[in-house]
């Protein structure tokens, strides 16, 4: 997921001194950090959301494909 603006904003983060030294020490750029750590969170997110909301079909689907077998079953030549 990339930001799709290049407009950024000031905020506030709060880290112990020995991190924020840690951070400097290694010259990591925090904000790119916490951008793509976020950016993370966001997709994990997005995907618990989907597999909660369609929970119900893709058991239903595992159902019919233990009873049944998988669709290209027929398919395989092995």
């Amino acid at each position: 997921m990339r930001t799709t603006s290049s407009i950024k904003k000031s905020v506030n983060v709060s880290l112990s001194p020995e991190i924020l030294e840690e951070a400097r020490k290694l010259k990591i750029n925090l904000s790119a950090v916490l951008t793509e750590a976020l950016q993370e969170t966001f997709c994990e997110n997005k995907r618990d959301t989907w597999l909660l909301e369609n929970e119900d079909s893709i058991e239903f689907v595992n159902q019919w494909v233990d009873g049944n077998g998988s669709f290209s079953d027929f398919q395989r030549p092995f």
